[in-house]
């Protein structure tokens, strides 16, 4: 878990996943907190909900970006499968058993859930998401993401550039509709230039989908100054790529796969 003054948040997003993963029959060994520097309560609060559940306990704290953050906790896991969660979701009670269905899949490396307050079609769902995945509370193969080195210019997107990571490493990433959480957001993540930039330079948004939000946030009686600021720095961006591609090919085609091309 990254986190950051998320003392009036994160005692519930701990005893939901405590709930989850007693109701899933599973025992979530060590809580990772991963803490930029807080000012309130975080960790004595996230210390005091592990010592009730008998969690062993791995905090850290210092200036990261959640980047570096995620980074950090990958670094720290040593079981096969672990669990990123942001500080303010709540899972569901089923959400961990949901997930543990698709663990049995040899190829699989993420399982990813859904937000209870997205209300479109399933697969109007899947599509959005297909363009940008995302880790409030994603299960995560270690294997899949072993020694991985998120750039530092990569400040926000880091969820995305993860699944890229994951997908070239001949991994799937796994959207999960029926597994679902509330994400009681902090809004500390702004859309703007910085996320357009990021985009754009390591491949990690579409520029058609970025301008389309233009139009939508007009549509919706939004402010469309943010998603402006976002294409122009999706533009900065691509101008500013080598030309090579965002996450280097980590494996090589089989036999029968370069026959046929």
């Amino acid at each position: 878990m990254p986190t950051k003054d998320s003392g009036d948040v994160i005692k519930p997003s701990l005893h939901a996943a405590a709930e989850a993963s007693e109701k899933a029959g599973v025992k979530i060994e060590t809580l990772v907190i991963v803490d930029n520097n807080s000012n309130d309560k975080t960790i004595a609060f996230a210390q005091e909900i592990a010592d009730e559940y008998g969690w062993q306990t791995n905090i850290m704290s210092g200036p990261w970006s959640l980047p570096a953050a995620r980074e950090k906790c990958i670094e720290s896991v040593t079981s096969e499968w672990f669990l990123f969660l942001d500080d303010d979701v709540r899972i569901a009670e089923s959400y961990i058993e949901t997930l543990l269905s698709w663990v049995g899949c040899e190829r699989v490396g993420a399982i990813q859930g859904r937000k209870i307050q997205r209300t479109e079609h399933t697969a109007d769902w899947i599509r959005r998401r297909s363009r940008r995945a995302g880790t409030h509370a994603t299960l995560i193969r270690r294997e899949a993401v072993r020694d991985v080195k998120i750039p530092s210019e990569v400040k926000v997107l880091e969820d995305e550039f993860l699944r890229q990571v994951i997908e070239s490493r001949d991994y799937r990433w796994i959207l999960e509709p029926k597994a679902w959480f509330r994400h009681e957001s902090q809004e500390r993540h702004p859309i703007g230039w910085t996320e357009g930039y990021v985009g754009g330079k390591f491949g990690l948004s579409e520029g058609h989908t970025v301008a389309l939000n233009i139009p939508f946030a007009l549509s919706t009686g939004r402010n469309p100054l943010p998603h402006i600021y976002r294409l122009c720095g999706w533009g900065a961006g691509r101008v500013a790529r080598d030309g090579t591609e965002s996450v280097e090919r980590e494996w090589e085609p089989d036999s029968d796969r370069a026959r046929l091309e």
